[in-house]
């Protein structure tokens, strides 16, 4: 059972507190049954005394259903990352609400639910909050109701329960709403136990405990990806006794555990879960048993950080995608790389109708924080070719389309054509790269000047087409670049994922042989598939690790996954299985399960923690290249070919995390500790003191 903090009380005076519409005041709280001693005379100092500490807050483990509340309209996901009941520790009975809305935007309402006040009335509005946080902090919240605004102080994760006593206008409307509403990005908010009374009044508020709720049966976590601070399940079951196991896919004994399910919706804490990938079996009062894949991070908070370094392909246009943007952020990513089809957006020369699956999954993505690297493909029937434009007139129509998606949505990048060197082209021009040209130049002419800090995306080849790229840049393609993309799977091809190394150097020495200067590089399509002629689940971690790893350490700025969900439920299909979560959710689960990539790949990006890249430290037989610096250092290392040791100066304990997830220390003797490597990358950092 997850520790309750204790609740405090706060009334906060509405003559002070209470902003007005139009108006504003200073604040100030009132402590309930605090009063002020009376001023004595000096006396002398006694002794001094210990002083007493508060004890450290404690975060409690919690997490979020897909479910929705009785009573309350909850905001879009395509407006605020997730508004969702929460399990784990409710201030009272077993849900709370949550609110995570990482995207900066104001003024949204994330929740409300209607109330009816009379006129010229006392009231007292009472509401328990907190953040998920150990630290007090600005909550980024405030309340409204019958044209006021009851603003809330810092909050930490203990549960304060706060009243706001209020007087309607006298002429109040009789229906009215209470509304939760953001100033901003907001993380880890709850709030419990809402309720609106006049004196010996009933509350007014519909399900302010947000116990009612509707929700499908089974295992129901809105994310199957979580931290050790949201390492629970949550549940609606048949009421009675269950049982739960989680086993790693790495191997070992399952862990066990027994829990009572009641209600619409029951948490249960999985004790024993460390850091790692597992397969996890419920089975219920009914004798049925669910199971599903999960992932667990040792991350600081409740969700993994985000990191601009990683971003993530998708195709928003299959069903399987839906939830991008929440499927992205849950493990990390910071971006995603999608289409936007020329064609399915301009069917009417000169207008632009977005189609709906980009506008909800964009809109979804921006709301969690993540940004769109725009891949505005392909041709356009309306001008002429479907795969390419071609004439003068079609290269400036799409141009002015990649203009249309800048003004529309939330872009990291806007990148030009993909696969132009390989894919089969029904234009005169051809695939010269002398024939790209034009069309990159058309994108930087219209979208330059409205949003000159927009990178321009080119190249996109498949794998590092050398000759197509020296001809691109002798034909003029570093004025219109701002970033230098290719898709490199010779590593997937050959088996081999350091082989990216020496592809990256190569394509940094073909600019500046051919143009003289260079430009960043993009990686913008990368990944390693686990179909039945691919790597094995396991593997595709691993090569990712590696891959992505030398490819930061050889100047790669962005490196995009492909891709973020499997394409089809066929295991077998080659081009269908590069993927990080499952196609579709299992039977009575409402989230896609991680496949062990994904673990891998919230793993790597909670160990680097925003470090830059800073030094290689490879040998003959063993990568090690190191992220961050002084005592701030992560390596990541593998040997080359089999089993190696390899020796470290270190004064103190090394901390060494496998790609399963385990950590184990190694003590220092003489100044160096001596790890045995191999195929697998292991993240080494020094034990904090």
């Amino acid at each position: 059972m997850a520790l309750r903090a204790t609740k405090k009380t706060i009334i906060i005076a509405s003559a002070v507190a209470v902003l007005l519409v139009g108006g504003g005041a200073a604040t100030a709280m009132v402590i309930a049954n605090q009063q002020q001693a009376p001023r004595a005379d000096p006396t002398p100092e006694p002794s001094p005394s210990p002083v007493e500490t508060e004890p450290a807050v404690v975060v409690p483990v919690t997490n979020v259903a897909r479910a929705s509340i009785d009573g309350w309209t909850l905001a879009d996901r395509g407006v605020v990352g997730a508004v969702l009941p929460e399990v784990g520790d409710a201030a009272e009975g077993v849900v709370s609400l949550r609110v995570d809305a990482p995207a900066d935007d104001a003024d949204i309402v994330a929740a409300s639910a209607p109330v009816a006040l009379a006129p010229s009335t006392d009231y007292t509005l009472s509401v328990s909050v907190r953040v998920l946080s150990d630290e007090k902090t600005e909550t980024g919240v405030r309340l409204t109701a019958a044209g006021q605004t009851f603003t809330l102080p810092e909050l930490d994760a203990e549960w304060e329960t706060i009243e706001f006593p209020f007087t309607t206008a006298a002429d109040q409307a009789p229906a009215s709403t209470l509304d939760v509403v953001l100033s901003g990005a907001v993380r880890g908010f709850g709030i419990d136990d809402v309720s609106i009374t006049a004196d010996g009044g009933d509350d007014l508020v519909p399900n302010g405990s947000f116990e009612a709720v509707q929700t499908p049966g089974g295992i129901v976590n809105d994310s199957l990806v979580m931290t050790d601070e949201s390492a629970l399940l949550a549940v609606s079951l048949p009421e009675g006794a269950a049982q739960w196991s989680a086993t790693s896919t790495s191997g070992g004994d399952p862990i066990t555990g027994e829990f009572t399910a009641a209600g619409p919706l029951s948490a249960v804490p999985l004790t024993g879960v460390s850091q790692g990938h597992y397969s996890v079996a419920v089975s219920d009062a009914s004798g049925r048993q669910i199971q599903t894949d999960i992932a667990v991070i040792d991350a600081d908070g409740f969700s993994v950080t985000q990191d601009g370094r990683f971003g993530v392909g998708a195709h928003v246009e299959k069903e399987a995608f839906v939830g991008t943007g929440s499927l992205a952020a849950a493990i990390g990513f910071a971006e995603v790389r999608n289409d936007i089809s020329w064609e399915r957006n301009e069917k009417v020369a000169g207008q632009y109708a977005w189609d709906e699956n980009y506008v909800r999954e964009f809109s979804r993505m921006h709301a969690n924080d993540v940004k769109l690297l725009g891949l505005v493909v392909y041709g356009n029937r309306l001008y002429g070719a479907r795969k390419a434009p071609g004439d003068d007139a079609s290269i400036q129509a799409y141009g002015a389309y990649a203009k249309a998606v800048a003004d529309r949505f939330d872009l990291v990048g806007l990148e030009v054509l993909n696969e132009f060197n390989h894919r089969e082209n029904d234009t005169a021009c051809g695939q010269a790269p002398a024939c790209y040209v034009p069309i990159a130049q058309s994108v930087r002419d219209h979208v330059s000047t409205a949003y000159p800090d927009l990178p321009i995306v080119t190249g996109s080849t498949a794998l590092y087409d050398r000759e197509w790229f020296v001809g691109f840049w002798q034909a003029g393609g570093m004025a219109v670049t701002d970033a230098a993309s290719y898709h490199p799977y010779e590593s997937w091809i050959n088996r081999d994922a350091d082989l990216i190394a020496g592809t990256v150097q190569q394509s940094y020495a073909d600019m500046q042989d051919a143009a003289g200067e260079t430009r960043p590089v993009w990686v913008t399509e990368m990944g390693f598939p686990t179909h039945h002629d691919g790597v094995t689940l396991l593997e595709q971690g691993q090569m990712m690790v590696r891959n992505q790893a030398l490819a930061f350490a050889n100047g790669v700025e962005k490196y995009f996954w492909y891709d973020l969900v499997n394409d089809t439920p066929d295991l077998a299909a080659g081009e269908s299985n590069f993927g990080l979560y499952e196609n579709a959710p299992r039977e009575n689960v409402v989230a896609l399960a991680p496949k062990p990539g994904a673990f891998a790949q919230a793993l790597m990006i909670t160990q680097l923690r925003d470090k830059a890249f800073t030094a290689d430290e490879s040998d003959d037989t063993t990568s090690v290249e190191v992220f961050g610096e002084a005592d701030q250092v992560t390596r990541i290392a593998w040997a080359k070919q089999g089993e190696v040791s390899r020796t470290f100066d270190s004064e103190v304990p090394l901390m060494v995390t496998d790609m399963s997830g385990r950590t184990q220390s190694f003590e220092p003797e003489d100044g160096e500790v001596t790890l045995t490597l191999g195929a697998s990358p292991v993240f080494i950092t020094a034990e904090a003191e």
